[in-house]
This record gives C-alpha cells, structure tokens and sequence, in this order.
C-alpha cells in the first residue's frame, strides 16, 4: 500500500524564509495582501512589536467584546517563540505536529471565552512564524478555525517566500 503523505523529516529540508527584513512597518502588507484580507474578512490591521517578534492583528470585528480576527507573528528565535506560547489558558489541546508547505509545524487549539486555533511554522534559520486565528466561543467550529489558520498561514508562508526571491 502506499501513501502520499510525507513523513515529518521531509519538512527539514525547506528552503529557510529570510523574514529579517520585515519590521512594524511592513508586517500586515508583508503576511497577506490587500485582495488576502479582503477573501479572509479582514476589516482593519494592527502592526505591532516586541522583544524579537514583528506581529501584525488582522481584525475581523472591531467589537471589543466580541473580538475575532488572526495574529500573525514573526519570530525571531526560540526565546522569542516561548514568549508567545500561553500557558495560561485554561483548556488548551496537546500541539500536534503537521507539515505546511513542506514544512514542519505545531497545531494547537485553545478553548475558554475566545477559541484559537494556531499553527507555528518553522521556517528555518532559528526563526518561527505564528499564526492564529481567535472567534468567540462557539460561534465557529473548531474544524473550521483549523481549516481557515491553515489556509492564512500557508498565504503568508508563500507571500513571506516570494519576498527572497
């Protein structure tokens, strides 16, 4: 019997991105683009920065009670990474490994009054992309949540590469 799946260690051997280049300033245009955020619902974007990671919040509401939206965050190194996983949420699910784009990745959901769905992608060289997507609880299925983190982070995986070439 055979399989396409791929194993896991295929996702090692990826060309590393170059994301160096993408500060506060070009993050948002950088992860998807005007025709991307528009598809994903995008109503608004917000840049933002910290010790080693450019992020930029595609907001889907401006609804403060009632936010939904993606994060998109680049980076910089595992120290960087360990910042921004959230152990303090209540009901988070084992990470589960995946493979995006030939990559190796971590899928992860987390559930409480808003629900994440997140992938974080090793795009090599030490650094990391994490992309999540937030709903309040109940409104959208966790299969779909999944689906569309996968969908936006594979747009950003692409648009990210193309900026190298």
């Amino acid at each position: 019997m055979t399989t396409s799946a791929k194993p896991a260690a295929e996702g090692t051997a990826a060309v590393p991105i170059k994301a160096d280049g993408v500060d506060k300033s070009s993050i948002c245009q950088a992860a998807l683009t005007d025709a991307q955020q528009q598809a994903a619902g995008i109503e608004d974007t917000e840049p933002d920065s910290d010790k080693g990671e450019v992020s930029c919040y595609f907001l889907m509401t401006s609804d403060e009670d009632n936010p939904a939206g993606y994060v998109v965050s680049l980076l910089k190194d595992e120290a960087a990474l360990l910042q921004v996983a959230d152990a303090t949420d209540p009901s988070p699910t084992k990470a589960v490994p995946v493979i995006l784009k030939g990559r190796n990745a971590a899928r992860q959901v987390m559930y409480g009054d808003t629900w994440r769905a997140s992938l974080t992608v090793d795009i090599g060289a030490g650094q990391f992309l994490y992309v999540e997507r937030y709903s309040p609880a109940h409104l959208i299925a966790e299969k779909d949540l999944n689906s569309q983190v996968r969908k936006v982070a594979g747009q950003v995986l692409e648009n990210l590469g193309r900026r190298r070439a």
